[in-house]
């Protein structure tokens, strides 16, 4: 919850300074992510599953102070649905995640129309969750990570109050999360939860 809070009171800032230079409006689409290798203990012995991307979706807010010459900072507020997949004893298994993300970007406007970005990525992990096969007894979860930081890089057009951009994330903290079989105090597996993935957006500037 502390960490919510820092999201939101970060945000607010973002939002009032400069805010005669200040564009906002909203945004969404669509994640194409996979997370780090599940680790669990078999009867040979412990095991290792990489992940296999899946689509996710997210939506939310944003927000464009202008800076001097062609320079901007875009900090966004944005509810993330990510998931990634596992082949367990034959059959897909799916990590879900879902977030409150706040990414900070230092942008370059190019012929107008063009957009360059990068800059960090600060994700509260509201919960997560691991769906297992029928033949693997039910697992809830135990422990894991609620706050990450990643990096962001992408290219961006932009068409008056309309845009689109694509961007590619990165990982920059070790996170993880552990489950155990429901109803039991017996580990199950641990998943490497830090992740990469191709983000395409559309947003509409309401200025």
């Amino acid at each position: 919850m502390k960490n919510l809070c820092l999201f939101l009171v970060l945000f607010c800032f973002a939002l009032s300074a400069h805010a005669q230079f200040l564009n906002w409006g909203i945004k969404g689409g669509i994640n194409y992510n996979e997370n780090g290798d599940l680790r669990t203990i078999a009867d040979g012995g412990p095991l290792s599953f990489s992940s296999s991307e899946e689509v996710g979706y997210h939506i939310g807010i944003l927000s464009e102070i202008k800076l001097p010459l062609f320079l901007y900072i875009r900090p966004e507020l944005i509810y993330t649905h990510t998931e990634s997949s596992y082949k367990l004893e034959g059959d897909k298994s799916k990590l879900k995640m879902n977030k409150l993300e706040l990414p900070v970007l230092l942008g370059f406007r190019v012929f107008k129309i063009g957009r360059f970005f990068f800059g960090p990525n600060f994700s509260y992990v509201m919960n997560t969750k691991l769906s297992v096969p029928e033949s693997i007894e039910r697992v809830s979860n135990l422990t894991s990570d609620d706050f990450l930081v990643s990096g962001q890089v992408g290219l961006g057009l932009n068409f008056g109050k309309l845009g689109a951009d694509i961007r590619w994330e990165t990982g920059f903290s070790d996170s993880e999360a552990s489950f155990i079989r429901e109803n039991t105090d017996i580990d199950f597996a641990l998943v490497d939860t830090s992740n990469s993935q191709f983000i395409l957006s559309f947003y509409y500037k309401f200025k």
